[in-house]
């Protein structure tokens, strides 16, 4: 509920408003521009019939009065005024509303974010989602946790973890792991509250994995975005990897994971032969920003298509004829 005594946020959501509807154009969301419009945007009525409320009402809104109004209507608002995660938040903290996030269809990760993955070799880095779905890796990190060998939920971090004895192998001091990894992942489904790929995620895993279950019911919360990571690589033996999650801005909720060595350290030495530079074709692998119809997560494909086309220019450059 708004507070009424609150004029200056009942202010700034009027004007917040008033200049989110103006930035749209009609015809962008299905509306004919028209020749007699006096000013740019949609009008009040417009937004109100795209968001299936009454013009009454959102006009009172708008206007700064004060109303009682919802979660579901403030979504709906945000969807007709094509509100970015950013502005939905704004937006939901100006109304004095919890900050919930309203799930998205899809994920996508941009060419230029593809290009710092390749940029960080030989430190393993990766994109997740919202549910911690692996979007993008470079080639280190996939030879380090074997990401291209799955797809679907074999892509979620949470679901390797706890499911798949293949991915377990993989990490040293599991327990740790396991337990940092529920905490942080609440932390995270809490902003999901309504969103059917989490629950059905996590009614997977408690239904299948003693362990998260245990760990689930325990409901710790952690919001750490750096700590260490241990994995045993089936060759080259144990890496010890201090890692780092960077928030990917925009419309969705991804972070970068980059893992790092501590200079001189044997760890540092071996990433060198992790995933050699010399490994032209692997350079190409369009699994490591995959689409994930599984997951509901989808990579754009002028990522997949920038990564090729620098392929193509390094084997002009080297002599090579690649085939794609």
């Amino acid at each position: 509920m708004m507070n009424a005594s609150n004029n200056g946020r009942r202010s700034e959501l009027s004007d917040f408003l008033r200049t989110r509807r103006a930035k749209i154009v009609p015809s962008d969301v299905g509306l004919a521009d028209g020749a007699r419009r006096r000013t740019p945007g949609l009008r009040r009525e417009e937004v109100a019939l795209l968001a299936n409320i009454g013009t009454t009402w959102y006009t009172r809104l708008e206007q700064g009065l004060p109303i009682n109004v919802s979660a579901d209507v403030l979504a709906a608002i945000s969807r007709a005024l094509r509100l970015t995660t950013e502005e939905r938040r704004h937006l939901y903290l100006l109304a004095g509303l919890p900050l919930t996030v309203v799930p998205h269809e899809e994920e996508r990760v941009s060419p230029l974010v593809v290009r710092v993955l390749d940029a960080l070799e030989p430190a393993p880095a990766y994109v997740r989602g919202r549910r911690w779905d692996v979007l993008a890796y470079n080639r280190s990190a996939d030879a380090l946790a074997d990401f291209s060998s799955q797809t679907g939920l074999g892509r979620n971090i949470v679901w390797r973890l706890f499911r798949d004895e293949e991915s377990q192998c993989r990490y040293g001091d599991l327990q740790c792991i396991m337990r940092r990894c529920v905490a942080n992942f609440r932390t995270v489904a809490a902003k999901y509250p309504d969103d059917p790929a989490f629950t059905e995620l996590i009614e997977d895993l408690r239904a299948n994995s003693p362990e998260f279950r245990q760990l689930w019911a325990e409901h710790d919360v952690l919001g750490s975005t750096e700590g260490l990571k241990h994995f045993k690589h089936p060759e080259l033996g144990e890496f010890i990897l201090d890692y780092t999650g960077f928030e990917i801005p925009g419309d969705g909720d991804m972070r970068m994971v980059v893992m790092t060595a501590a200079p001189g350290s044997e760890t540092e030495r071996k990433l060198q032969m992790l995933a050699p530079s010399s490994s032209f074709d692997s350079a190409q692998d369009d699994t490591r920003s995959k689409v994930q119809d599984d997951t509901g997560s989808k990579v754009q494909d002028d990522a997949r298509s920038k990564v090729q086309d620098d392929t193509r220019s390094k084997a002009r450059r080297d002599g090579v004829t690649v085939k794609t």
